[in-house]
């Protein structure tokens, strides 16, 4: 396969290179012109978007790609994708990186600055390549999941989510339930990215699921989606309000919390839909001591 990314670059904030790993064999440039340039180009646009009071940059269309931003003081990760399609592949291992290499380099940062030797940080090439290649593995078995996955979660958990997605739709409706309430071993300290976890497993699953039952359908339609949940809970649909309304939630039973927690839900009915038009939201819930669990269809 041709290399979708091209390299990855870390640099202060201040535009000092700190490290460049080329992804592409066939495109090696000048490593240190290369990036005294861009490192100088890189922090004028991120200082340039905060002075204007906007979000931090997140990617910006080139010549030969879109290069793709993360920041962490005092840092700023970029990799370069070859084409706008990738940019979410290019999210997911900015992320990782960013993530992997706070947490090695944690004692030389704890003061903001990064003036080491300019070769120390070196060796952290060897554990960026780990990491594309694994993302390159999950991308060749399972293109579409790239799209689904969220991309702040470190690699490790990553595979985890990946194989519990894949039992949900392997196993789909009989140990789905099972399955779906292993997410909150999995992140039992976590509840915030539980529910993105959740959502994002359900969202997944609903679009290969319906996909699979429902292929010669030109679009799947809200009965579609209902004979889906019918087949894990007793639900219905109100055409006239756009609302799920999932009367045995199996999830929730026998839990309570402070906010809706069926986020698996929310993210299968948006997947199973698969219209980006269509965003899912939970409006009540069996553990908040309501009648049952509902979930709204938002039109963007």
């Amino acid at each position: 396969m041709d290399s979708l990314l091209k390299a990855i670059y870390i640099l202060h904030l201040d535009g000092t290179p700190v490290l460049r790993v080329n992804l592409d064999e066939s495109t090696e440039e000048k490593r240190s012109t290369f990036l005294d340039l861009f490192g100088g180009f890189s922090s004028a646009i991120n200082v340039l978007v905060k002075e204007l009071g906007h979000k931090e940059l997140k990617s910006i269309t080139v010549g030969d790609g879109v290069l793709v931003y993360s920041s962490k003081e005092p840092l700023l990760f970029v990799v370069h994708a070859v084409h706008p399609k990738n940019e979410q592949l290019a999210k997911l291992l900015v992320k990782q990186v960013e993530h992997e290499f706070l947490a090695s380099y944690e004692d030389i940062l704890v003061d903001g600055s990064v003036f080491v030797h300019a070769d120390f940080f070196n060796p952290f090439e060897a554990k960026v390549i780990e990491i594309y290649d694994s993302l390159m593995r999950i991308y060749t078995d399972y293109p579409q999941l790239v799209d689904f996955l969220p991309s702040f979660i470190p690699l490790t958990r990553l595979n985890e989510v990946l194989n519990l997605g894949l039992d949900v739709i392997e196993g789909f409706p009989d140990d789905t339930i099972k399955l779906v309430r292993r997410l909150s071993k999995l992140f039992v300290d976590d509840e915030d990215l539980e529910a993105v976890v959740g959502r994002t497993l359900g969202k997944y699953s609903g679009w290969r699921i319906a996909h699979n039952r429902f292929h010669d359908e030109f679009v799947i339609n809200q009965e579609n989606v209902l004979e889906l949940l019918n087949e894990i809970s007793v639900s219905k649909y109100d055409m006239k309000e756009e609302v799920y309304d999932i009367l045995l939630c199996p999830i929730c039973r026998g839990r309570t919390a402070e906010k809706p927690m069926c986020h698996f839900f929310s993210g299968f009915i948006e997947g199973a839909l698969d219209n980006p038009g269509v965003f899912v939201e939970q409006i009540s819930c069996r553990a908040l001591g309501e009648k049952s669990c509902r979930f709204k269809l938002r039109r963007s």
